[in-house]
């Protein structure tokens, strides 16, 4: 077999280690790779890329990609192992690249080499990263918020699982009001049980390969039910297939397809998904309109949801086959939960006379009923500060700021009802 093209570009960064005595870093190549047909199949091969040894790496990950369309097939083989396939990476959109799935391999791999049966359009670009190991995961409880009857729970912030710092936030983030909760799986299954430096890795993931401006999810959860803080809560993801306004995205870390999340991580995303529907008045069980979608969906949807819908870009199978079936009993269980019981109630109540429209609305929105069982109204904002607003006789209730609200409508016989009024622009 004669010798094939292949092509280094090397370029290295040296991160700043977990603490400041330590020389630990997380290191990444990028690289292109020319293949040549081999002299004995009809397959295109490259030479061995050899991974040289990183002691502290806690595992290294491999992620692939092409600046231009590409429908045949790419496998990949470590050492003299059997050749695997490298799978598409579906739940990215990038208008300009052909992406596959991360690989995660373990720290001691020496080797790595790819094949496809076609030859590439363009080069095909490799990126090598190892994670350094975690020396200690320590869980902040000081930016807990406790705005509602279902505490948060505590997480791993972003200084948690990239303590040095170079992992940044979206500099421009765009505030959403979620209405709807959508679970995932990473898909990826990573060889490591190091789930700080695996969140990185996702990190420079979506920001390096799909081109994100942060990671992609809100929130994620290890399989020992530890919640890490990506986006965070009312900042707009990347994970509904570019339908991510009004949703909060919890990733579940695994791939549910080949695994079932263990009872731990199950129960550390219904308490997430409780604070989240307590704090955004989200009722677990319910559905309704989502906007940005145009479509009926579950308040607590899977991904593979978003499949068909009129504005889906993705198509997926996410959270996996084991994980989705279980979403039933996840929003039966949240439901359940006593810190939500007064949440619950009020869709009992919310069937009444009034009829509010059109909801979202620019402002203004018209009430319709008997108006002469209304005591009073008080409006709070998402934070739950109260707001101050116009009421007329004809029935109109005018909001001049933009974004979520709550609105009580206090009855003369003491019944509260409680809707969500979105004001998508003001007045």
């Amino acid at each position: 077999m004669k010798k094939f093209l292949f092509f280094f570009s090397f370029l290295f960064f040296f991160n700043i280690g977990f603490t400041q005595n330590s020389s630990n870093f997380d290191r990444f190549t990028n690289f292109h790779v020319v293949l040549e047909r081999a002299t004995t199949t009809n397959d295109f091969i490259s030479e061995r890329i050899v991974l040289s040894a990183t002691p502290t790496a806690a595992f290294f990950t491999i992620a692939v990609y092409l600046d231009t369309p590409f429908s045949g097939k790419i496998q990949y083989q470590i050492e003299e192992q059997p050749w695997k396939d490298l799978g598409r990476y579906h739940e990215a959109n990038h208008p300009n690249r052909e992406i596959f799935e991360l690989v995660f391999l373990p720290n001691q791999t020496t080797n790595i080499r790819f094949k496809s049966s076609q030859a590439f359009p363009a080069e095909l670009r490799v990126r090598w990263l190892a994670l350094t190991t975690t020396d200690q995961l320590q869980i902040p409880s000081t930016t807990l918020r406790e705005d509602c009857a279902c505490p948060q729970p505590a997480f791993c912030g972003r200084s948690c699982w990239c303590p040095s710092g170079n992992c940044p936030t979206d500099d421009t983030p765009v505030a959403t009001a979620p209405s709807h909760i959508i679970v995932h799986h990473s898909a990826s299954a990573s060889t490591s049980d190091d789930f700080p430096a695996v969140v990185r890795s996702y990190w420079d993931f979506h920001v390096n390969i799909n081109g994100w401006d942060d990671i992609g999810y809100n929130w994620l959860i290890d399989g020992e039910g530890v919640i890490y803080e990506g986006r965070g809560s009312g900042t707009r993801g990347a994970h509904f297939s570019c339908m991510n306004n009004q949703t909060t995205g919890i990733c579940m870390i695994g791939n549910f397809e080949d695994s079932v999340p263990t009872p731990t991580a199950i129960l550390a995303l219904e308490d997430l998904i409780a604070w989240e529907a307590c704090d955004k008045i989200i009722l677990p069980k319910d559905s309704s309109n989502h906007i940005t979608s145009g479509s009926l969906l579950a308040h607590i949807s899977g991904h593979r949801d978003g499949n068909d819908l009129p504005n889906s870009c993705t198509n997926t199978v996410c959270p996996g086959e084991n994980l989705y079936p279980l979403l039933s009993a996840i929003r039966q269980n949240v439901s359940d939960k006593a810190c939500l019981n007064e949440l619950v109630a009020t869709k009992n109540i919310q069937e009444t006379p009034f009829q509010i429209f059109p909801n979202p609305g620019n402002g203004q929105f018209q009430i319709s009923g008997d108006l002469t069982q209304i005591s009073t109204f008080r409006i709070f904002s998402q934070m739950g500060q109260e707001t101050n607003f116009s009421f007329y006789p004809n029935g109109t209730l005018e909001i001049k700021d933009s974004g979520l609200f709550i609105l009580k409508i206090i009855r003369k016989n003491g019944w509260i009802t409680t809707h969500k009024l979105l004001v998508t622009t003001s007045n």
